[in-house]
């Protein structure tokens, strides 16, 4: 009972972190795993003891590639182009771990794992933030509808203060949209600026239908 009330708790404080992001796997279904998880890890332990098996981490063993199942739904591509739920699938396994390991007792990984989880977790999203708020090198993608003038289009985002422009390049749209113009944009921004602010400057273009970072 310690082993798998420790799970539960450490798993839904990883979930609670989640949930305050709106993600869709949030505290309840990180407490599911982690609590399953101590359970498969205990029934080795109990299976062996009563001579039902021979390996008591058989069944624990199972748990690492079946909840890669349940990671993989959370992982989406925005527009051709933007993936997102990596975070809360890589945390949904990691409560999997946590959870084997209060399951077999090893409380001290399962207590560091979780302290460098919430680490990671609340104090790294602000470091990447400074870092890419620093960054002005960046490439973004935008489509244009099809009766949109592409030379006009080239001619603005070079007249435009936007920043030092590297490269500009037509590609095939990431839409699928056979009526849609695909655009890839290399440049290092002023420093005022941000990504999110091009990302609107650019949509203000005619003809423009939406702009995002790679």
């Amino acid at each position: 009972m310690i082993r798998m009330i420790l799970a539960t708790v450490l798993c839904g404080i990883i979930g609670l972190e989640r949930s305050k992001h709106g993600r869709s796997a949030g505290m309840r279904t990180h407490i599911l795993v982690g609590l399953g998880s101590s359970l498969a890890a205990l029934m080795g332990y109990f299976m062996v003891h009563i001579g039902y098996a021979s390996d008591p981490a058989r069944i624990a063993a199972q748990v690492i590639p079946g909840i890669g199942f349940l990671g993989a739904g959370l992982i989406l591509v925005q527009n051709k182009s933007k993936i997102v739920g990596l975070t809360t699938a890589a945390g949904l396994w990691n409560s999997a771990i946590i959870g084997l390991s209060c399951g077999l007792g090893f409380y001290e990984g399962a207590l560091v794992c979780f302290a460098i989880a919430i680490l990671t977790s609340l104090l790294l999203p602000k470091v990447e933030y400074w870092f890419s708020k620093n960054d002005k090198h960046t490439m973004l993608y935008m489509e244009l509808d099809a009766g949109a003038n592409v030379n006009d289009t080239y001619d603005a985002i070079r007249n435009s203060n936007f920043g030092e422009i590297h490269k500009i390049d037509l590609v095939s749209p990431r839409t699928g949209n056979s009526g849609h113009i695909g655009i890839t944009l290399t440049l290092t921004l002023k420093k005022k600026l941000d990504v999110y602010s091009l990302e609107k400057e650019l949509c203000k273009i005619d003809g423009m239908i939406f702009a995002v970072e790679l």
